[in-house]
């Protein structure tokens, strides 16, 4: 399988359109909140609504073996909201002040308030999850929160870290994005009574993919455009986040090379250091090298396809997949 033209996201829901109307109104239905502060602050979290492409995978997948049910939209919309939970907590931890290009929650109302709508937001999809008639997704769910702030954890601990191997690299952004691309899907087959052995295969899809994603993600940060991107970048620089282009710079450069480029990162302004960076990156082959790995983990994530039913469905999972490797916000 190679990896084609991307379509775009409109296309790629538009099959489950009705079914995702459905999960915006559930999103509503668990959001809404009398108190003013509270509500306020939720209507603000809702102009950050973004590709909401997690939920059209727990449909997708649901699709592929049967009819789509209330559980799938509900399932949908409690992953959506755990990653809304994710956003406003990352923004906090980076600093960040734009997000869809409007202002963090953080930027808003100060880190107190963020952390606690954070809370608020997992604490909703947790009710919402044990409310569920089969308790495999709230079990489920709630052990995949716990992976998303482990992988934050491990970041945290290895910022500044230089040496930062790859392998530990791959193992932070496995856990905090892509188990949750892996949650959607699993979720979404097992609603619908998926085989085991088929749902596992999805999950190691939503894996790769969400690995990728995040790759992107990491590029992105060091040479996107903000204003197309519509966050703030330069976050990793300024944390000092050791990303896959980052790592891939380091181990080209030689040692008085790598030695400068590291004073540069600890002791320089982040916005100077990324135009400072831009040209190593380019020289190096470093942006190179790290979108030739997200495109080898697509091509790893098309070939765990290969054991499920080859519906509509599937191709639509693998043209989410070339979407996520094409996006360029």
């Amino acid at each position: 399988m190679r990896v084609g033209t991307p379509v775009s996201l409109e296309a790629l829901t538009a099959s489950i359109r009705e079914d995702l109307e459905g999960v915006e109104h559930e999103i509503r239905r668990m959001l809404a909140v009398e108190q003013a502060p509270v509500r306020d602050l939720m209507e603000h979290i809702g102009r950050f609504s973004g590709k909401r492409l997690r939920p059209a995978l727990t449909l997708l997948a649901g699709r592929m073996f049967g009819e789509l049910t209330p559980a799938h939209r509900t399932v949908g919309a409690i992953v959506e909201i755990i990653h809304m939970a994710t956003l406003v907590h990352d923004d906090i931890l980076d600093e960040s002040r734009m997000r869809r290009r409007v202002e963090t929650v953080n930027e808003r109302v100060g880190n107190e308030t963020a952390v606690l709508l954070g809370d608020y937001l997992f604490a909703t999809a947790f009710k919402e999850a044990a409310a569920l008639e089969d308790r495999f997704p709230s079990r489920y769910l709630a052990e995949v929160v716990g992976v998303v702030c482990r992988g934050e954890i491990l970041q945290i601990h290895h910022r500044h870290d230089f040496e930062l191997s790859e392998a530990t690299y791959f193992r932070i952004i496995e856990d905090k994005t892509a188990a949750l691309y892996a949650a959607a899907l699993r979720c979404g087959a097992y609603l619908s009574g998926a085989p085991e052995e088929q749902r596992e295969a999805l999950a190691r899809f939503g894996m790769k993919m969400g690995s990728a994603f995040q790759v992107v993600d990491d590029i992105l940060d060091l040479v996107g455009d903000e204003d197309r991107v519509g966050k703030s970048l330069g976050t990793d620089l300024e944390k000092e986040k050791m990303t896959l282009p980052l790592l891939r710079l380091l181990r080209r450069l030689p040692q008085t090379g790598r030695e400068r480029l590291r004073r540069e990162i600890t002791e320089g302004e982040a916005e100077h250091v990324r135009e400072t960076l831009l040209p190593l990156l380019q020289e190096h082959g470093a942006i190179d090298s790290a979108r030739e790995t997200a495109r080898e983990l697509v091509q790893a994530a098309f070939a765990e396809l290969t054991i499920v039913p080859d519906t509509p469905e599937r191709t639509l999972l693998r043209q989410s997949a070339e979407y996520v490797l094409a996006r360029d916000r």
